[in-house]
């Protein structure tokens, strides 16, 4: 039975992968299979574990301690002076042994200590700082996946163009062994006619390399295994008829958008705050740190009372040592550590704020060139539907041509490349489009 359910468990993503998904079917996949959001996921637990031990330095601490024993002493030799005659007698003392049991509680309460406050500060910083990380992360695998997923519909779609030319090659293989046997072409024309057809076929069998390729990235990118047979359904975006507008949004407002919305520039944020934090805690090894402390403890031969005397595990009012006062620590000096400690906190600082700066840096590049390509793509999409109809009605004049003996097979092969060259140039700029407007998205740090 527990082999069955592993079975099922592994078995259950490969098979909702085996029916053709949608972009958001993907998406919702990644979220729950993506390896790169594990180990995200994981590097925030550990950043609030860190922090929920910070606070060890602010709580009280209490600890118990017991213990049993059995102690052994072995025979000696001593001497001890006699006060009658004053003469110093020697004596044999056997062996002995005897239990030893003891009990103490100890309780701590830290009243001032400055390091410890600001080491909570750095560490809720830390936190913060993970949390968008792994924000910024699922955005990334977001992109990932989406950049993937258009590169499976590219494959698959520019495959079908491909065997549609390798059709039209066909075609013209059989109108040239008609025209040769009628007399009205030459036996060169035939073999043309079969080169052409034979490299159309090459173009098939990459085709479908691209497309095993293009499915084995998406696979691992949603998070299973590279040969899981993973089918998309394309975005009606890359297949109707309705062309995207030339122009986004303008960068000022983008830019806004990303100071607001985009992760990374939280996560830098807030490692800043962690690295300030950080220079606090090493300053305030200067100041001293004041503690309350209090113990109890027991200790004897004999673990519970007898009548012959009292046990350890006895009577808490009896036979015990008490303890209340406070603690002060002031490290006035420790060997430069402190110094070296102040020096490495605030290189650390410098470094985080210089990291924060490239990163805004970086986030304006990105989105700046993400709008640009975004705006070129619509431009090129336009374009490449304008060639495709020109194209289409000259593949159609030359076939005319071609019936009425007016032209000549090669003005067919001609016409039929560049109908194939821009029917390709159209899927390819639509989905390099759709592409382009999630590289945006990703850029400002959510949906545009």
């Amino acid at each position: 039975m527990p082999r069955l359910l592993l079975a099922l468990a592994v078995a259950a993503p490969l098979a909702a992968a085996a029916n053709p998904l949608t972009l958001d079917e993907a998406l919702a996949l990644a979220g729950r299979q993506s390896h790169d959001l594990d180990i995200a996921r994981a590097d925030a637990r550990l950043a609030s574990a860190d922090g929920l031990g910070a606070w060890q330095g602010v709580l009280p601490r209490l600890d118990l301690t017991t213990a049993a024993a059995h102690q052994f002493y072995g025979p000696s030799k001593v001497s001890w002076l006699d006060s009658l005659t004053g003469v110093v007698v020697p004596a044999n003392v056997g062996a002995s042994d005897y239990s030893a049991y003891s009990f103490g509680l100890q309780f701590t309460q830290p009243i001032f200590d400055l390091g410890a406050f600001r080491r909570l500060s750095q560490y809720r910083a830390s936190e913060r700082a993970a949390g968008r990380t792994w924000d910024e992360a699922r955005l990334q695998v977001a992109f990932d996946v989406t950049r993937r997923f258009y590169e499976l519909v590219k494959a698959e779609r520019t495959l079908v163009v491909l065997k549609k030319a390798a059709q039209r090659s066909a075609e013209l293989v059989g109108r040239a062994d008609a025209l040769f046997a009628a007399g009205r072409a030459q036996k060169l024309d035939t073999f043309s006619a079969r080169v052409n057809l034979g490299n159309d076929r090459i173009q098939v069998e990459q085709g479908q390399t691209r497309l095993v390729q293009a499915r084995g990235d998406l696979a691992v990118a949603l998070g299973l295994p590279g040969d899981a047979p993973v089918e998309v359904v394309a975005p009606s975006s890359v297949v109707g008829k309705i062309l995207p507008a030339v122009e986004p949004e303008a960068v000022e407002l983008l830019m806004t958008r990303a100071t607001e919305r985009r992760p990374s520039l939280a996560a830098a944020t807030a490692q800043v705050e962690a690295a300030e934090s950080t220079l606090g805690v090493a300053r305030s090894a200067y100041v001293p740190t004041l503690s309350a402390q209090a113990s109890y403890s027991r200790s004897g031969q004999k673990a519970t009372t007898t009548s012959s005397g009292d046990g350890v595990y006895g009577d808490p009012s009896r036979n015990y040592g008490a303890s209340v006062g406070l603690l002060l620590s002031w490290n006035l000096f420790a060997g430069r550590s402190s110094e070296a400690g102040v020096a490495r906190a605030e290189a650390s600082a410098e470094r985080a704020r210089a990291i924060a700066a490239r990163t805004r840096d970086a986030v304006a590049r990105e989105v700046t060139l993400a709008r640009q390509t975004l705006t070129a793509l619509a431009a090129q999409v336009t374009l490449s539907a304008d060639n495709l109809i020109a194209a289409e009605q000259s593949l159609a004049l030359a076939r005319q041509r071609l019936e009425a003996g007016l032209a000549s097979q090669l003005e067919v092969r001609d016409a039929s490349l560049k109908f194939t060259q821009a029917e390709l140039s159209l899927e390819q700029a639509r989905i390099d489009h759709a592409v382009a407007t999630a590289e945006l998205a990703r850029a400002v740090g959510g949906a545009i």
